[in-house]
């Protein structure tokens, strides 16, 4: 079924008359909300002034005093982040800050095998080394256990996260994360790389404002990480996220690092072009993959190496372990398809996957690509000493958290965000997990006819270079800001593999590729859904189109 977003017809003459806006794009803005001018300003040309304003985060103000006070008095700080892209940036952030005022970090990544999330043994560890202040970053809202433990063990801590929380809230010193109930940030889905980003915004200007920095600190040659972690995470590129990303890839482009720099230098970008292709399935795997098959302690490593020589060795085995994760992954994918196929499982509106020994650091991408490919939340469980645990991917449209949270009797625990969770569970509920999670998708997301999502109707004169650059400054695109498609009815389609050639009705030649395998229909007259971008072949310019859809009449 075809979905036609609606928009005001005002709205688009005036965006249209006072921007000076192609008709086109005057559309697209209003589709996605945009109506104002003063709205659509800010949208098309942001500024880093437009960043909501730290200090609106709960508990900014206690968490920037604690870390104040511990550089005051030369307490050791100790940070602890999760192993996946978001965690590690979140981390490489906070270390590269201290480090620049001086202090020395105790920095503890978890291996795979220690799951997500704060754990006891952890906090053990970095007592005996000596910590007084335990900085959690992209964890701890759910861990009160164990940060009770580290109370006990006497750590003050600090929460910087950005997953759902839960009541009670951990014993902490502050509880920085715009998920809180009396939250007024602007941004809810921060993730927590950017989350890490606004703390150090407040502590930079409070640092200021006293006289204590001794020198400026450049953030927003930091953005890079931010982009990392914000595209890994797959937080919606709405608000501050698309302020900070979009600057990110600016600073990339213009200014990059050793770590971008050993990518640009064995030619692991398409054509050397930076977008969020590269960040998705380049770098980004890259830094994930650490986590997932051998240690994040790498990923972190690189980021934050001073010299090529260096970035370029850690590459090496980012590379080495990039690899191994897509083998792996690939098997997963394989032997859970083969189990739908052979349970009857593709009918019902979730999947719950299991296997003993399906690795643990790669099930959560598996169940990411499992969601994607059938269009239903997926959860893949393997078991780790005695105990099942699994990671859980969504879909649009579904609270995964409050689908979870709605069979909790049956979990050990959980935590995560509306779009990803991670859970454990008992061998004793096992049989009864899978039905229960399926009631609980069937409560949350009633069964709807699929709908092929189009910007516009438009004709194929309306696909100018000019119309198509405007496109680009809505970027950039992902979850929340998807890249503008368009409906066109094409004279003909020619297909090899997956390279389109598209004839219009004036007999122009169109080219492109499909997003993903499709049968062309068999009817006459079917018309193709197209996503337009613009390329660069030999210093000429010309429009390229992602085909989407195929729908027939």
């Amino acid at each position: 079924m075809l979905k036609l977003e609606s928009y005001e017809k005002e709205a688009v003459r005036l965006l249209e008359e006072r921007l000076n806006l192609p008709n086109l794009i005057a559309r697209v803005l209003a589709i996605r909300g945009i109506e104002t001018v003063h709205d659509a300003e800010r949208f098309l040309y942001p500024s880093l002034d437009h960043l909501s304003d730290p200090f609106l985060l709960p508990d900014i103000g206690p968490a920037v005093s604690a870390v104040m006070e511990a550089l005051a008095s030369g307490r050791k700080i100790g940070l602890f982040g999760d192993y996946d892209a978001d965690g590690i940036t979140a981390t490489a952030l906070m270390v590269d800050f201290l480090e620049r005022l001086g202090a020395a970090p105790e920095v503890y990544l978890p291996g795979r095998e220690e799951g997500y999330g704060l754990n006891p043994s952890a906090v053990r560890v970095l007592r005996e080394r000596g910590v007084d202040l335990l900085i959690c970053l992209d964890c701890g809202s759910s861990n009160v256990a164990e940060l009770e433990l580290a109370r006990q063990l006497g750590m003050e801590a600090v929460v910087i996260d950005h997953h759902e929380v839960g009541d009670p809230h951990p014993p902490s010193r502050a509880l920085v994360n715009p998920k809180r109930r009396d939250s007024v940030f602007p941004t809810r889905d921060l993730a927590a790389c950017g989350v890490t980003f606004f703390f150090l915004l407040a502590l930079r200007r409070t640092l200021h404002e006293r006289g204590l920095l001794r020198h400026p600190i450049n953030l927003k040659r930091e953005l890079d990480l931010v982009t990392i972690g914000t595209v890994g995470d797959m937080v919606p590129l709405t608000g501050d996220n698309r302020i900070l990303v979009k600057f990110g890839m600016r600073v990339m482009q213009g200014q990059p690092k050793p770590w971008l720099r050993s990518i640009l230098k064995q030619n692991l970008l398409f054509q050397q072009r930076l977008d969020s292709y590269a960040l998705s399935f380049v770098i980004v795997p890259r830094i994930n993959a650490a986590g997932r098959v051998s240690h994040p302690m790498c990923a972190l490593q690189f980021l934050l190496a001073t010299e090529e020589k260096e970035s370029g060795r850690l590459l090496a085995e980012l590379n080495k372990a990039n690899r191994e994760r897509q083998e792996i992954e690939e098997a997963i994918i394989r032997e859970a398809q083969e189990k739908i196929a052979g349970e009857g499982l593709a009918d019902r509106r979730s999947l719950v996957l299991s296997k003993e020994d399906w690795p643990i650091g790669v099930i959560g991408i598996a169940a990411q690509k499992l969601a994607e490919a059938y269009g239903k939340p997926c959860i893949i469980l393997t078991r780790v000493d005695g105990t099942w645990k699994g990671s859980a991917r969504g879909v649009p449209g579904l609270d995964l958290h409050g689908a979870v949270g709605s069979v909790s009797s049956l979990l050990i625990r959980f935590g995560g965000h509306r779009h990803a969770c991670g859970l454990s569970l008992a061998e004793e509920n096992m049989d009864l997990f899978p039905q229960a999670f399926e009631e609980a998708v069937r409560r949350s997301l009633p069964e709807k006819e699929r709908s092929v999502v189009v910007d516009a109707i438009v004709e194929f004169d309306e696909l100018t270079a000019d119309v198509v650059e405007y496109i680009e400054l809505l970027a950039p695109f992902g979850l929340g800001n998807p890249r503008p498609s368009f409906l066109l009815a094409p004279s003909s389609v020619f297909v090899n593999n997956r390279f389109v050639k598209i004839i219009d009705r004036q007999n122009r030649t169109w080219h492109g590729n499909l997003y993903r395998k499709m049968e062309m229909p068999d009817s006459p007259g079917f018309k193709v859904v197209a996503c337009p971008t613009l390329r660069e072949d030999l210093g000429e310019k010309f429009i390229h189109l992602q085909v989407t859809e195929f729908l027939a009449e």
